[in-house]
């Protein structure tokens, strides 16, 4: 088994978490409560699919640690952050990091508050990095959920426009030689020209930074972002979606 099995989460750095939330709701999407870091001054929300999902983190108490967060919205606005990936055990991911080139950190433990209309709970977590943090070429992770069930619940992943997964992340530049070597050499990934495939995810090159999801309706999808009074543009099989202030990057929904 693969120490790496596909996409876990991408992470977007967002200025407004609430104006955030509200942007994503009106494209159609479920947006789950308000989660916040344990000991650290950042908070999140989060948009489930079937098998990954999207976080949109922002800074809610500044004089916390924010792990650079604020000054990276300061430097680069909002927009993509790094992304994470889905493993079944932190130590083997850290493992495959080292085997990979990238050196692999010690697990560590993560956990958050979720606060539940019953009352808050603490989705748990155990992350590995890579010691050499631009091996990849972008930041990454690998997640292993402790508690997947208090992050998941069947009606967060219903979305109005019938999204159901992250396909593919469009990145402005190609990564460099040596960090697709070090994707190449990463146990669950394949590299495919200038792009890498992990499972069913695909980290590639576009005009502009892109988030392609996979929608089960596409007339659904377009009447969702209608009543949301989003601008889109409709061709065959596809609806594309500019960036947006909350998004930091352009969405394309594809059936």
């Amino acid at each position: 088994m693969a120490a790496i099995t596909g996409l876990d989460h991408v992470i977007l750095a967002v200025a407004a978490l609430d104006a955030a939330r509200d942007t994503w709701r009106r494209l159609g999407f479920t947006v789950t409560p308000r989660g916040r870091h344990i000991g650290w001054g950042t908070a999140n929300y989060c948009i489930m699919l079937e098998a990954d999902y999207i976080e949109l983190l922002g800074v809610l108490d500044p004089t916390q640690f924010d792990n650079g967060l604020g000054e990276r919205l300061a430097r680069g606005g909002e927009g993509l952050l790094g992304i994470s990936l889905a493993t079944r055990s932190a130590d083997s991911a850290a493992a495959a990091f080292d085997a990979a080139g990238a050196g692999g950190e010690p697990a560590r433990d993560l956990a958050r508050l979720l606060d539940l209309p019953e009352g808050p709970v603490q989705p748990a977590f155990r992350l590995s990095y890579p010691a050499r943090r631009d091996a990849f070429g972008l930041p990454l992770f690998a997640t292993e959920h402790r508690t997947p069930e208090l992050l998941r619940r069947p009606e967060w992943e219903r979305h109005a426009n019938g999204a159901t997964g992250i396909l593919r992340l469009d990145l402005p530049n190609p990564l460099a030689e040596p960090a697709l070597a070090a994707w190449a050499a990463l146990d669950g990934a394949r590299r495919e020209g200038d792009s890498v495939a992990i499972g069913g995810f695909t980290l590639g090159v576009g005009d502009q930074p892109m988030l392609h999801l996979a929608t089960s309706d596409l007339d659904a999808c377009e009447s969702a972002l209608r009543a949301g009074h989003v601008a889109h543009a409709r061709h065959p099989g596809e609806i594309r979606v500019p960036p947006l202030p909350g998004t930091g990057l352009a969405l394309r929904f594809a059936f």
